[in-house]
This record gives C-alpha cells, sequence and structure tokens, in this order.
C-alpha cells in the first residue's frame, strides 16, 4: 500500500475500520497534515460524507435515558462531537 496515493491509503484505511483521525493516520503511515488534506478533498469530491453525531440530551431534556425522573439529564453537548464517516463507492 505505500506506493499508493495518498487518497486511496487514506480510504484504505477507513475500509480496514480505522475509526478516527489517529488511527487513519497510523494505519495510513501518512502524516496528520496529509490525512487531513486528504479527508477534505474526499469529503468535497464526494467519495466521503459525514454526519455529526450529538452527545448528551438536547437542553429541553431527551426524556429516553434512564434518569430517576423520567425527563431525562438535560445534559449538554460538551467536549469532542463525534462524526461518522460513510464512503461512498463509484459505480462501475
Amino acid at each position: 500500500m505505500s506506493d499508493a496515493g495518498p487518497l486511496t491509503r487514506v480510504l484504505a484505511a477507513i475500509d480496514a475500520g480505522a475509526g478516527d483521525r489517529d488511527r487513519i493516520v497510523a494505519a495510513s503511515r501518512l502524516s496528520r497534515d496529509v490525512v487531513d488534506a486528504s479527508l477534505d478533498h474526499l469529503l468535497r469530491i464526494g467519495r466521503l460524507s459525514q454526519e455529526s453525531l450529538a452527545l448528551g440530551c438536547p437542553p429541553t431534556g431527551c426524556g429516553g435515558c434512564s434518569s430517576p425522573t423520567g425527563q431525562g439529564c438535560a445534559r449538554p453537548v460538551s467536549g469532542p462531537t463525534l462524526v461518522a464517516l460513510t464512503v461512498r463507492r463509484p459505480h462501475a
């Protein structure tokens, strides 16, 4: 894989299960800057799509957790946001 270009190496790392940027860097053996640029490019051209995943309850409470009140914890989202990446395959 070391002869492959950076976009191919980043996609291969994701396909192999690299679930975050640090794991993509390790699996692809590329610098973080190259991985960041590759991810940005893959998103721009539509080979990757991303979806932010919320953590915690909305400010109004979710009512979907096991808090004692049954009203949700009303814990605001804080810290890093999780992002799900989906690889889109070109049509043959």
